[in-house]
């Protein structure tokens, strides 16, 4: 499976994407690495479709904490994407999961040295740097993610939500959905029902494993 992690900005910081694969010996290694600084919009998608061709990216997962218009536009080129809010709870737990995974040697740092590209060598030292300076302040009730003065943590954040897509895409999620009882006639079909969630995620990518349906009266079928 190959994963991407984008960190959106559009002031003086640095867009950072991350791709990741997670291999058949269920390890994760770094695929590429790229950031972009007061970029030429349209000069920006088109390399985001030549990363997309080159690297046949499975999921894409977006910051999308101050706007969504980029999770949008990469849809509309045909990306499977999933948008995410950073807040302080959700940058916790995605520094947690990453930590974990360098812990376990699930998630597999390149030899600076062994990489060719001069480019890439120069942003995986970068990254590696970036995950060394993170430190969590503790002034308050919700202990805090920060990075020194000056510096950057794009890439550790494009980093921690392509592993996070990993995790979510390894584990699956609980969906909760509803349907209209009125869209339905007064003897309800249970096929019916079923057939109306399964058709909401057609063409999503989506997996379904399971499904529970409960109808008036307290009536299921899985």
């Amino acid at each position: 499976m190959i994963v991407a992690g984008l960190d959106v900005a559009f002031s003086n910081d640095f867009m950072a994407l991350v791709i990741i694969e997670e291999g058949d010996d269920h390890k994760i290694r770094l695929k590429s690495l790229d950031t972009w600084r007061k970029m030429d919009w349209h000069l920006w998608k088109e390399s985001m479709k030549e990363k997309q061709s080159k690297f046949s990216i499975d999921w894409m997962y977006v910051d999308q904490t101050n706007n969504q218009s980029v999770v949008m536009e990469l849809q509309d080129m045909g990306m499977r994407v999933e948008g995410m809010s950073f807040s302080n709870s959700s940058k916790n737990d995605m520094i947690r999961n990453a930590t974990k995974l360098m812990v376990t040697g699930e998630l597999i740092m390149p030899e600076i040295a062994g990489i060719r590209s001069k480019k890439q060598q120069k942003l995986a030292s970068e990254l590696l740097l970036q995950l060394q300076e993170q430190e969590i302040k503790h002034d308050s009730a919700y202990p805090k993610l920060i990075h020194p003065k000056g510096r950057h943590d794009d890439l550790l954040w494009a980093l921690c939500l392509a592993l996070y897509g990993i995790k979510i895409n390894n584990q699956g999620v609980s969906l909760i959905t509803s349907l209209s009882y009125d869209d339905y006639d007064e003897k309800i079909s249970q096929n019916n029902v079923l057939d109306n969630v399964v058709s909401r995620f057609s063409g999503t990518g989506i997996t379904i494993t399971d499904i529970k349906i409960t109808l008036p009266g307290n009536n299921h079928v899985n």
